[in-house]
C-alpha cells in the first residue's frame, strides 16, 4: 500500500499556477554540484525542481537525492514546510523535486540550503521570485 502523493489538507483538484525558471547554481561540495532548475507553483504548495551532477567526485554520494530532512527553505525569512523530496538518478546525474508549503508569494526572497554530504557545510543560495507569472506557463 502506498501513501497519498498529496497531503489530505491540500486543495483538490490540484490547480497549476505557474512554472518559474530559476537556473540557480548552489555550488558544489565533494565534487557534486547542485542546481535549482525551476519552481512549479500550485494552489497550496510548490515543487522546487533540482539537478545534481558529479563533477569528478572522488566517491559517490550515500544518497543520489537529498532527503526531505536535508533541505531548509525560507521565503522572506519564514520557514516553508518541506513535505517531501523525491527523484532518481545514478552516479553522474540525479534530479528531482522538493515539495514545499505554502508556495512562496510573487516577489518573495527565497533562501535554500541543502546538505549533500553529512558533516560538510550545506550548499546555499537565494533568489527572488518575479512579481508576475505572466508568460510563465500558468493557467
Amino acid at each position: 500500500m502506498s501513501a497519498p502523493h498529496l497531503p489530505a489538507d491540500l486543495p483538490r483538484p490540484p490547480r497549476a499556477v505557474a512554472v518559474l525558471p530559476l537556473d540557480v547554481d548552489l555550488g558544489q561540495v565533494g565534487g557534486h554540484r547542485l542546481l535549482l532548475r525551476s519552481l512549479e507553483v500550485w494552489d497550496g504548495w510548490a515543487d522546487l525542481r533540482f539537478a545534481r551532477t558529479d563533477e569528478g567526485a572522488p566517491r559517490p554520494l550515500p544518497r543520489r537525492v537529498p532527503p526531505a530532512g536535508a533541505w531548509t527553505v525560507t521565503a522572506d525569512g519564514a520557514s516553508l514546510e518541506v513535505l517531501d523530496a523525491v527523484g532518481r538518478g545514478d552516479r553522474e546525474f540525479s534530479n528531482g523535486e522538493v515539495r514545499l508549503r505554502p508556495a512562496p508569494s510573487p516577489g518573495a526572497r527565497v533562501h535554500v540550503a541543502v546538505e549533500l554530504l553529512t558533516g560538510s557545510p550545506p550548499l546555499e543560495g537565494e533568489f527572488v521570485l518575479p512579481r508576475s507569472d505572466a508568460g510563465a506557463g500558468g493557467s
